[in-house]
């Protein structure tokens, strides 16, 4: 095995375990996400969602705006494992 081969693949490895991490994360924040556009919508006060600041969303708008957010993540998420499975791929060749 080539000095170049053991480099690309220890930076391989690296990016793999941040890359799974990444997208855990996504897949939990889009998750959170609805969860907290149906936990404000059916009445619960202690979540606020903004625009910006002292923006405030209206609650019925909390929903569509949750789901915005997870399909923005879960877009994220796709091509975040698609990095990994390219990753996995030059590990293993």
């Amino acid at each position: 095995m080539t000095f170049l081969k053991m480099l690309q693949a220890f930076f391989c490895s690296l990016a793999f375990i941040v890359l799974a991490v990444l997208y855990v994360g996504l897949l939990l924040s889009a998750a959170l996400s609805v969860l907290a556009g149906f936990l404000r919508t059916f009445g619960l006060d202690q979540i606020k969602m903004s625009i910006w600041y002292n923006v405030d969303i209206p609650v019925m708008f909390s929903i569509p705006l949750a789901l915005l957010v997870a399909v923005f993540l879960l877009f994220c998420a796709i091509y975040v494992k698609r990095s990994i499975v390219f990753c996995i791929s030059k590990l293993r060749g």
